[in-house]
């Protein structure tokens, strides 16, 4: 019985608050609607960090979050995206005790469906949370495979005679059809974007470096900022040998998701070992 009350509770709060605070938030869910998980149910959610002020209620859980926001999307955009994250977790910690308390009170006063559930629910947001780590780890990985290559199309380039900026301009031109695949070239295209409206050009690589948040990406632009304006083969020869060194870290990336790869099949070869094994003894074992 008090799990039936306790189902009906939520379920009310679920609604009034929906209903409640539908209006407030129509806006923000529309601009971000296909990031945000189950938009019909996110204004319960969006309510309940403001209300409970979960920045302040749990500043070292909403950091760390806010922070790999800001490498993900961007420091513009961090603070809405930061939101819609934890309006995720809420969603899912919600969903999985309410059904929990539903499956427990279906399947008789099963008091043990609880704890499996809760513990279910615990692990999940658990995944929520460290899935933003892989996707920072992906992304950087991602950048410095691709820096090395772009690196060398700024040597080729300078080397023919261009400027730093305009082969900066030129190589994202080449590559525009994958600007929002690539990590890299994504930032600079916003790099691409603040020369054209005549922003400093050293400011524009600070911010360019402090978005990537890679320390391959600020030996780049230290290296760029400390020699473009003598440019020639002072500036070349400083990238070409950042360009050897940036090129022997895609080598240990890349042979790390290899090694990663690799140990991802371990399991399903052993799944395929058993099976065939099992087929071909089974006969044998059912002789006897």
């Amino acid at each position: 019985m008090i799990l039936k009350v306790l189902l009906f509770i939520m379920l009310v709060i679920i609604l009034f608050m929906n209903i409640r605070y539908k209006e407030s938030y129509e806006q923000f869910i529309k601009t971000y609607h296909d990031d945000i998980t189950l938009p019909i149910i996110a204004p319960f959610a969006f309510s309940l960090i403001d209300k409970l002020n979960l920045y302040k209620l749990s500043p070292k859980l909403v950091n760390s979050i806010h922070q790999k926001i800001i490498l993900l999307k961007g420091s513009k955009l961090a603070r809405d995206y930061t939101k819609i994250y934890l309006a995720k977790i809420i969603t899912v910690f919600t969903l999985a005790v309410f059904f929990t308390i539903a499956l427990t009170v279906t399947s008789g006063n099963d008091y043990s469906n609880i704890i499996y559930g809760l513990l279910l629910t615990g692990i999940i947001c658990f995944y929520l949370i460290k899935d933003l780590d892989k996707k920072v780890r992906e992304r950087k990985d991602a950048i410095i495979i691709e820096l090395p290559e772009f690196v060398n199309k700024i040597i080729l380039l300078v080397n023919a005679g261009d400027t730093v900026q305009g082969a900066i301009m030129k190589s994202v031109k080449q590559n525009q059809k994958k600007i929002h695949e690539s990590p890299l070239y994504y930032e600079l295209n916003e790099v691409v974007n603040k020369m054209t409206t005549n922003t400093p050009f050293q400011e524009v690589l600070k911010d360019f470096s402090y978005r990537c948040g890679i320390q391959e990406v600020s030996i780049f632009t230290t290296t760029v900022m400390m020699n473009y304006r003598k440019g020639g083969s002072l500036l070349v020869n400083s990238l070409k040998e950042l360009s050897t060194t940036l090129w022997d870290k895609r080598k240990t990336v890349t042979r790390i998701k290899g090694e990663e790869a690799s140990s991802k099949l371990i399991f399903p070869i052993i799944f395929i070992f058993i099976s065939v094994l099992l087929i071909v003894v089974y006969p044998a074992i059912a002789i006897f």
